[in-house]
């Protein structure tokens, strides 16, 4: 968000310090979150925070459609309409959270040296940790690990920007 351009009368005159902002970080410019009970509205300033005629600038880039998206979302906020859900590719199913949270135990435990048996057994199933070798060998839980290890380590390695935009699945 910026400051208009001169001729623009009819702008929003915006004062930073009459938002419910949640939280606020003042780095390359004052980043502000909002958040009403349907989510979570970013926005930055890169002037800092004194009062402006707001105006929005967008890049006109491939992510064009989601950026209006949320502009919309916000917009409704401001003038006291329901700004409805966040869009579906902005949030993550119960099922992704829960398999982001695998993902992250299983590559902490590995990372600090323990056993993948060990891993699975905390993450999957207490009676892993008892099994012969030749039994865990041939677990679906070892494959099931497997999995997700390679899928954090490919989210760790730059894979974590394709959550950042839609159509990422």
């Amino acid at each position: 968000m910026t400051e208009a351009p001169p001729g623009f009368t009819d702008c929003l005159n915006l004062q930073l310090g009459a938002l419910p902002a949640t939280s606020t970080i003042d780095s390359g410019g004052l980043h502000v979150h909002l958040t009403d009970g349907e989510g979570l509205h970013r926005l930055w300033f890169p002037e800092g925070d004194a009062p402006l005629n707001a105006a929005i600038l967008i890049p006109l880039d491939a992510h064009l459609a989601e950026r209006l998206q949320s502009l919309q979302r916000w917009h409704r906020w401001l003038f006291e309409h329901s700004a409805g859900p966040p869009p579906r590719w902005q949030r993550f199913s119960p099922y992704r959270i829960h398999r982001f949270s695998l993902m992250l135990r299983a590559w902490d435990g590995v990372s600090m040296g323990v056993s993948r048996q060990e891993v699975a057994s905390v993450l999957f199933n207490p009676a892993l940790k008892k099994l012969r070798s030749l039994d865990w060998k041939n677990r679906p839980e070892r494959r099931r690990l497997h999995r997700l290890l390679k899928t954090a380590h490919q989210l760790i390695k730059d894979g974590y920007r394709r959550l950042l935009k839609p159509d990422s699945e």
